[in-house]
Formats: structure tokens, C-alpha cells, sequence
């Protein structure tokens, strides 16, 4: 019995790290693509996309999961880097490098994406 607690604490620790690391990597994509200092039209537009498809690609490998769930599992980064994004650079400034749409993309994904799937 005091095997399998440890197994399921191990589990948890091991898939709350690695959804850290994959909501890191997802922000840091959309972030690169808009908020760089050599950000153009054609890096922004590329983060559209990838704010929509990568988040696409998490509901179609998660499709046994409701909305609130996988927007609170996998967009808890999303989340985090709208409020630091408001903070840092202001409303304007993210609206106008395309960033704060692109979060909202990426959440709207994962919350209304199996309606698309």
C-alpha cells in the first residue's frame, strides 16, 4: 500500500513537471514570434498560426478531456504570460505586437477546440 502512494505522488510530480515545461515552450514559440526585437509582419502572422495550431494539436491528442480542463492544464501558461504581458509592457504595447491576440487565440483553442475536431 505504501508503494503505490509513492507511485501516485512520483506520477503527479513527473506530469505536473512536464506540463510546466510544455506550457513554457508553447509561450516562449508565440513569444519569440511576436515580441522579438526583429519581429516583423511575417514572424507575427507565424505566431497567429502557431497560437492556433499548436493548441489545435493539443485537443486532438486530448479529446477525452472537457474545455475547462485542458485550458486549465495546458493554458495556465497562456494565462500567466497575459497578466506578466500587461504588466511589463501594458495593454497597447501587447495588443499592437500581436501577442495578447494570440494568447487569446491559443486559449479560445483550447477551450472551444473539439467543436473543431
Amino acid at each position: 500500500m505504501q508503494t503505490l502512494k509513492i507511485t501516485k505522488w512520483s506520477t503527479v510530480l513527473v506530469n505536473g513537471f512536464f506540463l510546466v515545461i510544455l506550457n513554457l515552450s508553447v509561450i516562449t514559440v508565440i513569444g519569440y514570434l511576436t515580441l522579438d526585437s526583429e519581429a516583423n509582419l511575417n514572424s507575427r502572422l507565424g505566431g497567429i498560426l502557431a497560437s492556433f495550431f499548436i493548441p489545435y494539436f493539443i485537443v486532438t491528442k486530448t479529446r477525452q478531456m472537457n474545455g475547462l480542463e485542458r485550458m486549465l492544464k495546458y493554458g495556465a501558461g497562456f494565462v500567466l504570460y497575459i497578466i506578466s504581458a500587461l504588466v511589463m509592457v501594458g495593454f497597447p504595447m501587447a495588443f499592437q505586437f500581436c501577442l495578447l491576440p494570440c494568447l487569446v487565440i491559443g486559449l479560445a483553442t483550447l477551450y472551444y477546440g473539439e467543436r473543431l475536431a
